[in-house]
C-alpha cells in the first residue's frame, strides 16, 4: 500500500552505543536456556513453561499516540522537518525490530481499547464498551496467563481509564498507580453523590495536566531491579502523557513557534474556541496544537529511552521481546472535531506497532498487511511458546514477523461513545472501509489506496447487494450473535442509578463523551453529507 501519511523517512542516524550485538543476545540466551535446561534435569518445570523462548516480554502502548506523527512512520514536523519526533523509537525499536505500518484499533478511546490488547477480544466480546463497564471474571488477561505460567508480572499505569476497577489489575502481582493524581481510590469510581461524582470529573481533569513519564520510568526500574537474574518477566507500561492537555516541557517543545501568541497556548485544551468551519486564523491554533502534540510525543520518546535503559542496566534489554503500541490516535479537525472518541477515522483508529526481540526478529522489516491491535497477545503467547485462552479472536502474528503469509481477515472496530447514540462500527479487509454512522441510511465505503484521508466515500444502502456491505453486515451479526452467548462484562453500580440532572451535567462537562471528557466536539461527522 502506497499511503502518503506512512512512508518512512529513511534518514541515517547512528544506534545508542548500548544497543548490544546479535551475538551477545545469543549468549546470554543460550545461559538463560541451560539455567533452565538444569532445572529440569534436577526435576522442577520452568519457571516459563518452556526451555525456549524471550526471558521477558515488555508490552508499552502510549495512549493517544497516532502513528502518522511518528519520525518511525516517515513523519516530519512541517515547522522542523529535520527534527524526529520519534529518536529512541526509531534507532532502538524500528530499526533493531519490526514495524507494522497498518495496525489498527478496536475502536478509539482509552478503556475499551486496552481490554481488547490485553484480551485478544473486540468490544462486543470482551463487553467493556463504555462506563462503568468492567470485565467479567471469565474473561482472561494477558498477565493472568504469564502468572500462571510461573512469570513474573509487574503493570505501571499512569491515566484513569487504567483504573484496576475494571479489571486491569488481574494476573499482576504489582500493578502501579503514576497517575499524576490520586485516582487510585476505588471509592471514586463508585460514587453515590452529586458531590462525589464531581470530584471525580475535577480529579479526571488534572490528570490531563501532570507529567507521569518519570514516575513510570522509577517504578519499572525498581520493579526491574527486584526481578532475579534467572526470573522470567512480563511487564505492562501505559504512558499518558502525550494524553491532551499538550503541555510538553520547555526542553522538548521544540516543534511551537515561539512567536505564536494564539488560545492554543493559554486555554484548557477542551475549552479551546475552534469549531468548523475554520478560518485562517483557527488553522494557525490548530497548526499550534499540532506543535505542542509533536513536543508531547518527543518527551514520552525520551522516557521510553529511559525505559529501555532500566532493562539494558541489567544486561537484558536483547532478550526482551518488546512491543510498542498505542490504544488511539488524537484528530486536529480532519474530520470536524478535536481529541478522540468522536468517530472511527484513520485518524484515530491506525496506531503504531512495532516489535524487537534481538537476533530473533528480523532488524528493519516492514510489514505492510493489516493487523490489529487484538492480535498483540495472541502473538506474544505464541512467540514465547504459551497457549492463548481458547476465546481469543486475535491471531498470532508470528508467521508475518517470519516473512511467511496470513489469510487475509476483516478487522472489526466499535464505538459506543454517547448514552443517547447507537453504536458506530467499522470493518476493514484490505484497502476497503465499510463505516457505519448511527442515524445515517447509507453506509460509507473507503478505499484507504485512493482516498487515504477519508474525504470521498461511496455510499450505499444498506439493503445494497454490494459483496463489501454483506461483508460487513455479516460479520457484525456474528459478533453480536457471538457476545449474547457471552459473558460480556459486569455492569457498573451506577447504571441506572445516576440522575437525569447529574447525567446532563456529566455530559456538558464532557464526562460521559469523549474518552470520557469529550473537548467540545458534540455532532457527528457530516462526512458524504
Amino acid at each position: 500500500m502506497n499511503d502518503p501519511r506512512m512512508r518512512r523517512n529513511n534518514t541515517g542516524t547512528t544506534p545508542p552505543t548500548w544497543i548490544r550485538g546479535f551475538a551477545r543476545a545469543k549468549a546470554r540466551r543460550a545461559r538463560f536456556a541451560a539455567a533452565i535446561t538444569l532445572g529440569l534435569v534436577l526435576g522442577g518445570a520452568s519457571c516459563g513453561g518452556a526451555s525456549e523462548g524471550p526471558r521477558g516480554v515488555l508490552l508499552i502502548s502510549v495512549d493517544s499516540l497516532r502513528a502518522d506523527h511518528l519520525s518511525a512512520y516517515g513523519y516530519s514536523n512541517p515547522r522542523k522537518p529535520d527534527r524526529r519526533t520519534s529518536p529512541y523509537l526509531d534507532r532502538m525499536l524500528a530499526d533493531q525490530g519490526v514495524l507494522f505500518e497498518r495496525n489498527y484499533s478496536s475502536t478509539s478511546w482509552t478503556l475499551p481499547a486496552h481490554m481488547s490488547l490485553l484480551t485478544g477480544l473486540p468490544n462486543e466480546l470482551h463487553g467493556v464498551r463504555g462506563l462503568p463497564d468492567r470485565l467479567n471474571e471469565n474473561h482472561r488477561l494477558l498477565a493472568q496467563v504469564y502468572r500462571d505460567a510461573g512469570w513474573r508480572t509487574g503493570g505501571f499505569w499512569s491515566g484513569p481509564n487504567l483504573h484496576p476497577f475494571f479489571g486491569f489489575a488481574r494476573g499482576f502481582e504489582r500493578y502501579v498507580d503514576c497517575s499524576s493524581v490520586e485516582v487510585a481510590s476505588e471509592k471514586l469510581f463508585k460514587p453515590k453523590t452529586e458531590e462525589s461524582w464531581l470530584e471525580t470529573v475535577e480529579l479526571h481533569d488534572r490528570s490531563h495536566e501532570g507529567v507521569t513519564g518519570p514516575a513510570l520510568v522509577q517504578a519499572f526500574g525498581e520493579w526491574v531491579d527486584e526481578l532475579g537474574e534467572e526470573e522470567r518477566f512480563f511487564g505492562f507500561v501505559h504512558m499518558w502523557d502525550v494524553h491532551y492537555d499538550f503541555q510538553p516541557p520547555a526542553e522538548f517543545d521544540v516543534f511551537s513557534n515561539p512567536s505564536y501568541r494564539g488560545q492554543a497556548r493559554s486555554s484548557h485544551y477542551r475549552d479551546l474556541d475552534l469549531e468548523p468551519p475554520l478560518d485562517q486564523q483557527d488553522a494557525i491554533d490548530v497548526a499550534a496544537l499540532r506543535d505542542l502534540y509533536d513536543g508531547e510525543i518527543l518527551h514520552n520518546d525520551h522516557n521510553l529511552g529511559q525505559i529501555l535503559g532500566k532493562l539494558d542496566a541489567r544486561g537484558w534489554l536483547d532478550d526482551t521481546l518488546i512491543v510498542f503500541t498505542a490504544d488511539h490516535g488524537d484528530e486536529f479537525f480532519e474530520h470536524d472535531g478535536k481529541g478522540h472518541k468522536n468517530h472511527l477515522f484513520e485518524e484515530v483508529v491506525r496506531v503504531p506497532l512495532v516489535m524487537r526481540w534481538n537476533g530473533e526478529l528480523p532488524a528493519g522489516k516492514r510489514v505492510g498487511e493489516s493487523v490489529s491491535l487484538m492480535d498483540v497477545a495472541p502473538t506474544l503467547l505464541d512467540l514465547c511458546n504459551l497457549a492463548a485462552p481458547k476465546a481469543v479472536w486475535g491471531r498470532s502474528l508470528r508467521p508475518l514477523l517470519e516473512g511467511a503469509s496470513l489469510p487475509e481477515r476483516a478487522i472489526p472496530m466499535e464505538l459506543s461513545y454517547r448514552p443517547s447514540v447507537e453504536i458506530m462500527r467499522a470493518w476493514i479487509q484490505g484497502d476497503q472501509k465499510v463505516m457505519d454512522i448511527p442515524r445515517k441510511e447509507k453506509l460509507f465505503i473507503f478505499d484507504l489506496e485512493k482516498d487515504p484521508y477519508e474525504k470521498t466515500p461511496e455510499l450505499l444502502l444498506r439493503d445494497s447487494s454490494d459483496a463489501r456491505i454483506r461483508a460487513a453486515l455479516k460479520d457484525w451479526s456474528e459478533l453480536d450473535a457471538q457476545a449474547a452467548r457471552g459473558s460480556g462484562s459486569v455492569p457498573g453500580e451506577l447504571q441506572g442509578e445516576m440522575p437525569d440532572e447529574l447525567m446532563d451535567e456529566l455530559n456538558k462537562h464532557g464526562y460521559l463523551g469523549e474518552d470520557n471528557e469529550a473537548p467540545g466536539f458534540k455532532e457527528l461527522p457530516e462526512v458524504g453529507d
